[in-house]
């Protein structure tokens, strides 16, 4: 596994940081909208969305197969979408969990 590890890390890397980006791109234009800017939210913000692109990153990669260049694009969609899936995800739970 370590061996692994060592071979993919760049692509890991570069598709958790471009997820970030994106991620902080998408917190920046919600501030452009009018939310009112503050650093620790943004700093959450982007590395959630990096988190975000890391799993969508080997998800695609070990489970689907695709190319390494596919899963890198579709990181960084992962971490420009991030929070707002997570939180839509976590609404729809709560409701199905209020409702049972």
């Amino acid at each position: 596994m370590i061996n692994h590890l060592k071979e993919v890390w760049p692509n890991l890397v570069i598709s958790g940081g471009f997820a970030a980006v994106c991620g902080g791109l998408s917190y920046l234009l919600k501030v452009e909208e009018g939310k009112p800017f503050k650093f620790s939210e943004m700093l959450l913000h982007t590395l959630i969305s990096g988190v975000c692109g890391l799993v969508s990153y080997i998800a695609l990669h070990h489970l689907a197969g695709f190319d390494p260049d596919v899963c890198g694009a579709f990181s960084g969609i992962a971490g420009w979408m991030g929070t707002r899936l997570l939180r839509v995800i976590e609404l729809r739970v709560r409701k199905k969990i209020e409702g049972v």
